[in-house]
């Protein structure tokens, strides 16, 4: 993991390489002053400290382990709620741990299993219609994400008792890779990696998910 000062965008500046697990697979997110970073080569979460990073220091904080499996292929957080989400590793669906309760060693508080998941954005709604729920879209499949590959459409809000709002496909899918929240969350934009295979051009599948319960492809 890179750590690199782009204040001034023409002279980025290095402060500091961080190496990590061996492996192909890396993802980091920031929340506060602490920096999470997970691999499908294992380790958990790997916690760092960036209060300091102005002056070159970004040590090592905390480790998770806890959930299974040490790999992790990606990871989100919803910085409205303070939760984090460890995606795929393994044959692993979600996995969430609570950062209200420790920045450096959060516990395991639930996890989904129903499908795999490669990648996921987590949003609290703070208006409108779902004002204060939790909700989670996300990149999967059964298999691997291999097998129906999609988008699940997750209500996270009660960590004990996560509701599937919806699960939807579209033609030609080949593997449901990532996606993100249009910023009035009315659209969730979704890349399929290995839809080319299928002697078709790459695309991005567009779902109209202003009804969370009902996401209809729009394009």
């Amino acid at each position: 993991m890179a750590v690199v000062e782009i204040t001034n965008p023409s002279n980025p500046q290095l402060v500091r390489n961080i190496v990590s697990i061996s492996s192909q697979w890396h993802d980091v997110k920031v929340f506060q002053d602490k920096c999470y970073l997970v691999s499908e080569g294992g380790g958990g979460i790997l916690i760092y400290d960036l209060a300091n990073v102005d002056n070159g220091q970004v040590p090592q904080v905390g480790q998770v382990t806890s959930g299974g499996t040490t790999a992790t292929h990606n990871v989100a957080i919803d910085e409205v709620s303070g939760f984090l989400y460890r995606a795929g590793g393994d044959s692993n669906g979600l996995r969430i741990y609570n950062l209200n309760q420790s920045l450096t060693n959060p516990p395991l508080v639930a996890s989904w299993s129903t499908r795999y998941v490669h990648d996921v954005q987590v949003v609290t709604y703070t208006s409108g219609p779902y004002a204060g729920r939790q909700i989670a879209f996300a990149c999967s499949g059964f298999n691997g994400g291999f097998t129906q590959t999609g988008l699940d459409v997750l209500d996270v809000t009660n960590k004990s008792n996560i509701q599937v709002l919806a699960n939807r496909t579209y033609s030609g899918g080949a593997y449901s890779h990532q996606g993100w929240l249009s910023p009035d969350r009315q659209y969730f934009y979704l890349n399929d990696e290995l839809d080319e295979s299928n002697s078709q051009p790459t695309r991005t599948i567009v779902f109209n998910v202003g009804n969370i319960n009902n996401p209809q492809l729009a394009s």
